[in-house]
Order: structure tokens, then sequence, then C-alpha cells
């Protein structure tokens, strides 16, 4: 059976057994048309769910500021122009109707402690008519270190730390405009996790969160998402929050490349020949140009629904969206899952995926996109094809090069690297400045990603790495390595002690609801 499927930049035919399953994305759900796009965000805060109207929240005195999301999503990023320039078109104006004058409002950019977004990010996503009116002074990105503008309130009932942006506090509404691919993202994610710190990320982003009970990629039955939520609504105490979240399909390719997510079976006849060529055609290129041919595609994402009001009320609709766009039904758990990752990453954009990533993105994202139980059986294998570049951004991933190298240099168990290296690396001086003035991850970045994959490195038996010449980035990686498919299937064979074999075809993303 063929399998078409992604290796870094490359996109690559592979042989399983005849009785493998191969699982793709559902269809695409309707989403809303770019032209009416602003309509739709328009009636959102004109209507919003679980709060009054935004002319009822403010009057020419108040202050608001407008927080969003940086580029880690829609992820890959969309054709021009971006929901949050149509969105924020859309409510600046509704804003000055309403008398809020224009110097009583500020834009953050809600990195967290993701790298902070460069001017022309900022004007990608915001648009040039925006960041004319108001960056620098009134748009900017958030700063997790700039600790004079870092308010700590009153720890959870759990004993959680508690900081935020300080300008959180000090306005009379937070809007948070947010676009939503994954349950993973929104909700009471947004302002906590997005304009929080390393003290009160440092709770949720732990590996006894994941240790047990693998939700992370979506609220319910999640230990983190349940940490979060306790912060957020110590926030919510002191401050009015209102989040617009537009749920996105799962647009991934336009359709010209749409062949790539689809079925065989579904496939008219000039897209089963795209399919077939796509491989030898791929291979007689030059890794330079199949990465330009790839970075070239944009998302087709487009939001099915858009909602503003509570926190609440308006992330149990978009949580409808998600299920209902997402659920693939599994009929059991297998022994392997073959899974192919492209050079791909929420938090590598503008950059090559590094070895850190490989890992993290597959055991922490790819691995735990299911409602019920994980499609690979405890003790099973996951094989991972990606050629795994030991290459790190110089400016991007200056935490990510030194934990490769430290980190993972002396262990691979979260735990382990919890106790023994996170603080130091979260309070390197610099770091910090790295992340402060350089455009790098913050220093704890790294781990946090690494977290996520806990349940998984505990669970299975074995995860296979192929793609590279020769061992040396998954010795580093604390993984196995196979010198091609077929080996890598008699390894896992011989690990799970079963032969059963599930593979994925992703992106569009999806999530599992496994029987049996």
């Amino acid at each position: 059976m063929n399998y078409l499927t992604y290796s870094g930049n490359n996109i690559i035919s592979v042989a399983l057994p005849d009785d493998a399953a191969i699982f793709y994305a559902p269809e695409r759900l309707t989403g809303i048309a770019k032209r009416d796009v602003p309509a739709a965000v328009r009636r959102a805060f004109r209507e919003p769910v679980g709060m009054e109207p935004l002319d009822k929240l403010l009057d020419a005195k108040s202050r608001v500021l407008i927080a969003f999301d940086d580029n880690c999503q829609p992820f890959p990023q969309t054709a021009k122009p971006d929901i949050r320039q149509q969105s924020l078109e859309v409510l600046l104006p509704m804003l000055y109707e309403i008398g809020v004058r224009k110097e009583n409002i500020q834009l953050i950019c809600a990195v967290a402690l993701h790298r902070k977004m460069k001017k022309h990010e900022l004007a990608r996503m915001v648009g040039p008519a925006i960041m004319r009116e108001f960056y620098p002074q009134q748009l900017f990105n958030f700063d997790a270190e700039d600790h004079d503008n870092i308010a700590t309130l009153e720890d959870t009932e759990q004993g959680e730390t508690v900081q935020v942006d300080k300008r959180v506090l000090e306005c009379d509404l937070v809007i948070y405009v947010d676009t939503v691919q994954i349950p993973l993202n929104g909700g009471h994610k947004s302002v906590a996790v997005g304009l929080g710190t390393y003290d009160s990320i440092a709770s949720h982003h732990h590996p006894k969160m994941t240790a047990e009970t693998p939700h992370v990629m979506q609220p319910e039955g999640s230990c983190m998402h349940d940490c979060i939520e306790r912060i957020s609504r110590v926030i919510s105490k002191h401050a009015r929050i209102m989040v617009m979240e537009a749920a996105m399909n799962n647009g991934t390719y336009p359709a010209h490349v749409r062949y790539l997510g689809k079925r065989p079976q579904d496939c008219n006849a000039f897209e089963r020949l795209m399919r077939a060529s796509t491989p030898l055609s791929m291979k007689l290129l030059p890794e330079p140009v199949r990465k330009v041919i790839l970075r070239s595609v944009p998302g087709d994402y487009a939001p099915v629904e858009v909602n503003a009001g509570s926190i609440d009320a308006v992330h149990e609709r978009t949580i409808d969206v998600m299920t209902r766009q997402m659920t693939v039904e599994a009929p059991k758990q297998y022994d392997t899952l073959v899974f192919g990752l492209p050079d791909l990453s929420p938090y590598s954009v503008g950059a090559r995926i590094n070895p850190v990533l490989v890992v993290s993105d597959v055991l922490g994202y790819v691995f735990n996109w299911f409602y019920n139980k994980p499609l690979v059986k405890k003790g099973g294998v996951v094989i991972l094809m990606n050629p795994c570049f030991e290459v790190f951004h110089p400016e991007y991933h200056v935490a990510y090069e030194r934990f490769y190298d430290e980190v993972l240099g002396a262990t691979s168990d979260p735990f382990a690297m919890h106790h023994e290296h996170q603080e130091r690396f979260a309070r390197d001086p610099d770091l910090i400045d790295a992340y402060r003035h350089r455009f790098a991850h913050h220093g704890f970045h790294p781990f946090t990603v690494w977290y996520w994959a806990t349940y998984a490195l505990k669970y299975l038996a074995d995860v296979i790495l192929v793609g590279p010449p020769d061992d040396r980035a998954s010795k580093k990686l604390g993984v196995s390595w196979s010198p091609n498919i077929q080996h890598a299937l008699d390894r896992a064979k011989e690990s799970s002690g079963g032969s059963s074999v599930a593979a994925l075809t992703i992106p569009p993303f999806f999530y599992f609801q496994v029987g049996r």
C-alpha cells in the first residue's frame, strides 16, 4: 500500500503493509469567504454572547487593550488580508463610533514566551493602515520579562502564581482577537497564557501536567487546561475581558494542491496523476528549491463561525465547530503509527524546523490529537519520517540550540530536565536578552514543547526516526533510528509485539475518536 506523505521539504511515497490503515482529515466545513469576514466580525461584536455589547461597556473615557495572536496561527499563514487585519479594521471604527479616543487604545501581540514579531510580521498581520496609525507607540509585542509592566495577583486556590501584563488591569476592557484551528487554543488560554510570564506559565507547562493525563490538545480532561482556567479566573476578577474567536475550518491547501490531503478514491483523474508523479518530481529537485515551493503555498483556512463575548460562552461555540470539523472515527488502537512530518512548525515560522521540534511536534502535538484515547496502543511504536537536520535559526532558536546541546546532551527525561535545567535556562541573562531584544524564543520555551511529550515518552515502547543518514540526531534526542521504512516497520513489530499499522495524512489537522 502506498502512503503519500512528507519528510521535511520532500513529498514521498512510502510502502506500507497491505492491511495498514491510512487516515485522512474530514472534508472542510464551508467557511466564510474573505469578502464576508468583515460583516461576520461586525455582527459578532454587535451581538456578543454572554456579555453586553460594546456600546454598553465603553464610553468616551474608556481605555481599551486589544490583544491578538502571533503568527503561530493560523498556520500556515493564509493569503492576504490576514483575518486579524480584517477584524481590527472593523473593530477600531466601532470603538471610534462609541467615542473611544484613539490615544486610549493599545494593540498588543500576545506572544507569551514565543519570539517577538518583527515589524514586517506585525504589518502582515494587522495591515499597513493600522501599522501607520498605531506602530510603535500603541502597537507592540508583549514582553514577559518587562517587569515594570507585569502585575502579580493573588495565587489560585491551588497556589499557582498569577502574573499578567499590567495593561490588562489598567484598561476598561480587554478585547482578545483570536483565530482557533485546534481545541488547544482559544478560551481561557488566550489572555492567561498569551499575556502571562514564565512564573505563571511554568505552573501549567510542567511535566506533571501530562505525565498521567495526555490531554494537552483539548480542554476536556486536561490538567494543563484546568490550571490555565484557574489562572484565567483570577485575572478575570480584576479585568473585564471580551474575546472574539474565529473558529477556522481545516482548509490547509488551496485548490491546486488539495490532492495532497485527499483519499486516492476521492481524487479526479488529474489529481490521481499528480499524486503519482509528485514524489518523483520532488526527488529530482534540490532541497533549496523544494523548500521554496512548499513555503510558497499559503493556507486556505476560512472561519466557519465568528463569535464575540465572554470567554466561556464564546469558546463553547468554538469547541463545537472544532468537534464537527476535526473528528475522525478510528475503529481501534494500532501497534504502530507512521507519520511524515513536513518542515513546518508553529514555532519555526520563517525558519527550518529544528531537531527538538521534530520530536516534540509529533509526540506533543500529533500523538495527542485525540479525544478519548491515543490511536496507538500502550507499548506501541511511533515511526517518524523527517530528515531532522541539525540546524537552528541563529535568531529565533538560540535557546533551542542550547537545549539540544546542553539538556538533551544530559537527559531526555522531562522530570530530570525540570529539576536540573529549567530554572537555569529561564533565568539566564543572555537568553532573556535574546528574547527581549533579539527575536528569540524564551529560554523556557524548548522545555514547554518537550514537556508536552511527557505522556507519549512514557507510554510508547519506541520512537523510530527515519530520514537522517545516520543515528547522530536520534541518539541526542533519545529516540531510535532506522535507515529506511521497512527496517523501521520490522523493528516496530518486534518492539510492540503486534503488526497493525496506522498512518496519518496530516495536514489538514484532525482529532481521533478511537473505538474499542
